[in-house]
């Protein structure tokens, strides 16, 4: 993309989501007015992902990539741009992950992350980026426009610097498009080519512990591609092989990674369903609700919506209807 018509994207982008107030807004440029503040910035609100109220995360995050883009009219610069990539990708996994704003507003996002990756030269950050726009055509049936984004994607990352965590993230992603598409069974020998990439045999340059993944990449680990190889199992009708990878999902998280405990508890709910277990099913949920009141989380909510449509034979149970009274009463999980 021409640097002009990146930036009149950019521009017409960060206008279009979160009003800041304008004093702040310029005092935050003045702060990130050269390229290794604004990548200070960048990483601030990389960690806070995982701890902030989303809404509240947003428009700080939507503001700091109008910083940018101010930023690069002032002067051409790989790193700023580089970080206006990364701060779109956060924007746009807020917006579609955390609140489910609506494709077209994420995609808007994610085009602006792609051009600002392009314009740093860096295919990591596009592959990275391509992956994400993988979710949406999955989640909604698209299979074409799904899985040619994940080649997209897979080629950007033969070229960047990624490395293998990043091609076994593409692979999990494309584990998970394939479940989402109807074709768990599908899913297994790209979860098995990630195990490999992330575990490989013979751990020499190039792997994980040698080259370590970019430091912006921090929404995938072993743990985390457990939770994904957990949802295929469960989705292929295997929910006591389901039941021991999403615990070892658990086991395996850190502290701050509520938001993948949430899916993988819900994960698990599903699971006791598929067994019969309901009551277990529905404290299970319980917890997921205290995660997603503390910090929300919409991608989590779907799956306690999802279950308890599975609990409908149960309905007529206390447990349920203690469920339903706390899902009714929750400001965390609207109806």
């Amino acid at each position: 993309m021409q640097r002009r018509s990146f930036l009149a994207g950019a521009a017409g982008v960060a206008a279009g989501m979160s009003a800041a107030a304008p004093g702040r807004a310029d005092a935050r440029a003045e702060e990130d007015a050269d390229p290794v503040a604004y990548a200070g910035t960048t990483a601030r609100l990389r960690a806070r992902y995982w701890t902030n109220e989303p809404a509240h995360l947003l428009p700080d995050a939507v503001r700091h990539v109008r910083t940018g883009t101010a930023l690069l009219a002032r002067r051409a610069d790989a790193r700023v741009a580089a970080s206006v990539a990364e701060s779109a990708l956060l924007v746009s996994r807020i917006a579609f992950f955390d609140l489910q704003l609506g494709e077209q507003r994420v995609g808007a996002w994610q085009d602006l992350a792609l051009a600002a990756a392009d314009t740093a030269k860096d295919g990591a950050l596009g592959a990275a980026v391509l992956g994400h726009m993988a979710f949406a055509p999955a989640w909604s049936g698209r299979a074409g426009e799904a899985r040619g984004r994940l080649a997209a994607a897979r080629a950007r990352a033969s070229r960047g610097e990624g490395g293998p965590v990043m091609r076994a993230w593409l692979d999990a992603v494309a584990s998970e498009a394939e479940v989402r598409l109807g074709n768990p069974r599908a899913a297994f020998p790209y979860l098995d080519r990630a195990a490999g990439a992330l575990h490989p045999a013979d751990a020499g340059v190039g792997s994980w512990s040698a080259a370590g993944p970019p430091v912006w990449l921090d929404w995938f680990s072993g743990p985390r591609l457990d939770g994904f190889r957990g949802a295929a199992e469960l989705a292929a009708g295997r929910p006591d092989h389901a039941k021991a990878t999403l615990r070892r999902t658990l086991a395996g998280l850190d502290p701050d990674s509520d938001k993948q405990r949430a899916v993988t508890l819900a994960d698990l709910a599903a699971a006791a369903v598929a067994a019969r277990d309901p009551e277990d099913a529905c404290a299970l949920l319980h917890q997921v609700l205290d995660l997603v009141e503390r910090q929300g989380y919409a991608t989590a909510v779907d799956r306690v919506r999802t279950v308890r449509a599975a609990l409908a034979p149960w309905s007529g149970e206390r447990f349920v209807a203690e469920l339903d009274d706390r899902l009714a009463a929750s400001q965390a999980v609207p109806s």
